[in-house]
């Protein structure tokens, strides 16, 4: 594991590195005035996930479900990004050791959330659950009780300070990607998507995402990159709801990149320049100072997916 992962906890306070040493992006040195802070940055995109724990031995099956389904989800106003994500870990080995932790987590990118509310009270959303027949619905929770166990977990985010290239969306216009694949196989990785999780402590979210806002990105230099954005928990079960989180997660990175190559080779530089940087800039905690940092509630969680199904607006994330 390189440095730039390496399981150390910085502080946010003249940093250039965010927990358990994932380095942020050309992160600038300003200061944190660590009293509640109010202010938050502005939205831009609305995130709906739904987490799920596929069991062992259906993963192939679970992927031909949502391969085989019919949808016009790229077809419809606001959708910017969709894939579903399966988890792998920092290693080549894509088992988890955690047997209740999601391994994969559908993911769907909106210009905003009345977009997606129009998605879910629409015909496109009755085509891709079922059809909206009594049958087809049946059928569809019958594979959800022999692939997963329990019922899927959703997450809402707003999505903030986006960066992204533009988009690649299918050449026939579908909105949907048509994917072959033989029986008993999982499907191909499309993209490399790697997400650092922070529990935020309570009145501390602002100061987090003002200091996010105040980096100097350089992302679009990398061959390989696609998008990024910052993602604030927004609802439990429902948008909006103002429950607390079921993980207590209320905040994320999602950075998504051609493949897993690509990303490293960010990763490497990133910790390059971090190490190039003087003494006493970006080194994290002050000497005698351990443990997290008073933002968090713990120590931020990083994790990494591999993306199939990918599907592309023509602007990009």
């Amino acid at each position: 594991m390189s440095d730039a992962f390496s399981p150390s906890v910085q502080s946010l306070s003249g940093s250039t590195t965010i927990g358990h040493g994932m380095v942020a992006d050309g992160m600038t040195t300003t200061s944190i005035d660590e009293s509640p802070n109010d202010t938050v940055v502005p939205t831009s995109r609305f995130i709906v996930q739904n987490r799920f724990r596929v069991k062992s031995g259906r993963e192939a099956a679970f992927e031909k479900r949502w391969a085989d389904r019919k949808s016009r989800l790229g077809n419809l106003p606001g959708f910017r990004f969709f894939c579903m994500m399966r988890l792998v870990t920092d290693g080549d080995d894509t088992k988890s050791d955690n047997d209740d932790e999601p391994n994969y987590v559908s993911s769907t990118v909106w210009d905003t959330y009345e977009n997606f509310d129009a998605w879910k009270k629409g015909d496109a959303f009755k085509e891709a659950h079922g059809g909206g027949t009594i049958g087809g619905v049946a059928s569809m929770l019958l594979a959800t009780a022999r692939n997963t166990k329990g019922k899927p977990k959703p997450a809402y985010w707003e999505g903030l300070l986006p960066t992204t290239i533009e988009g690649t969306p299918p050449s026939d216009g579908e909105g949907w990607r048509a994917v072959e694949v033989e029986e008993g196989m999982t499907l191909p990785t499309d993209c490399f998507i790697a997400m650092n999780r922070f529990s935020v402590r309570p009145g501390m979210g602002g100061a987090f995402e003002t200091r996010f806002a105040s980096r100097e990105s350089s992302l679009k230099e990398y061959d390989g990159f696609v998008g990024f954005l910052l993602f604030r928990r927004n609802g439990n079960k429902k948008p909006d709801d103002g429950g607390e989180p079921d993980d207590g997660c209320t905040h994320s990175t999602f950075s998504v990149w051609k493949d897993r190559d690509a990303f490293a080779e960010w990763r490497a530089d990133s910790a390059s320049k971090a190490k190039a940087k003087p003494k006493g800039e970006g080194k994290g905690d002050p000497p005698g100072k351990g443990g997290p940092p008073n933002i968090y509630t713990r120590p931020p969680v990083p994790s990494f997916y591999e993306g199939i199904l990918a599907l592309e607006s023509a602007p990009g994330l």
